[in-house]
């Protein structure tokens, strides 16, 4: 008897395990539209100050605006200037489920990337979760459209939650922290580009940290934005907080 009751336990036991190792967590959802993480009306205005550090030491600070134009068929783009200098422009489309890159523009260098496959930047519903893509960008030149070559790309994007976010805007009880990995694999070796990214519900970037293989970091803390024809921050005091950046230490934003 005593026999038979162990062998019936065994079984019972056996089958709760092999029932729990086929469940599995599904990821939670960080956001459920594009908009709500990343605004991109047409219209829409974004001021951040920036800051290049390395080894350490403060290298510079100033101003990078990001503008939103609407183009027509659920694309946009993105023109950035940096302290009132003309610098990229990015060329985005949201299909209802990603914004996705098309193509981004090097004004210093006067080079476009186009991604074929578009990457995505960000997807609906956003899963606390990791995703990978691939691609082949077109190297062109800006001033005749001549392209010049291709370059296989990778992009690893990682999403979690975030709790109690502090920004120069003020305090958030939730937040999206985005860390990217893009790697472009030219013929005279790789290039990687890491950022990581603190976005808000309503707002999007409040703040962000990145670099290119070997090159100094940038950081960049959204100072005010006009979203939907909403004011955010306060842009009057722009000058005041760029002068007290020249005396202050780096501070680490994550």
């Amino acid at each position: 008897m005593r026999n038979s009751l162990v062998a019936w336990l065994g079984i019972v036991l056996g089958a709760v395990v092999s029932g729990c190792a086929l469940v599995q967590t599904k990821p939670s959802v960080l956001a459920s539209s594009l908009e709500e993480l990343a605004p991109h009306a047409d219209g829409d205005h974004f001021v951040y100050i920036w800051e290049r550090f390395a080894d350490g030491q403060r290298l510079g600070e100033g101003i990078e605006v990001e503008h939103v134009s609407a183009t027509g068929g659920g694309e946009f783009e993105v023109t950035v200037s940096e302290d009132g200098q003309p610098a990229g422009r990015l060329r985005v489309r949201d299909d209802g489920h990603a914004l996705l890159l098309l193509s981004e523009d090097d004004l210093s260098r006067n080079m476009r990337l186009s991604y074929d496959p578009p990457l995505p930047q960000l997807t609906a519903p956003l899963l606390a979760a990791e995703q990978r893509s691939e691609a082949t960008a077109t190297v062109s030149q800006l001033a005749d459209g001549h392209a010049v070559g291709t370059v296989r790309v990778t992009q690893i994007t990682q999403a979690r939650a975030a709790q109690d976010v502090h920004s120069s805007l003020g305090e958030y009880k939730r937040g999206v922290l985005m860390h990217v990995v893009r790697t472009l694999y030219f013929s005279e070796g790789a290039t990687e580009l890491q950022s990581s990214m603190m976005l808000v519900p309503g707002i999007g970037e409040v703040r962000s940290e990145g670099a290119a293989s070997g090159a100094p970091v940038l950081r960049r803390a959204l100072a005010c934005a006009l979203i939907g024809g909403h004011s955010v921050g306060n842009c009057q005091t722009l000058q005041q907080r760029l002068e007290k950046l020249h005396d202050a230490g780096p501070t680490d934003v994550y």
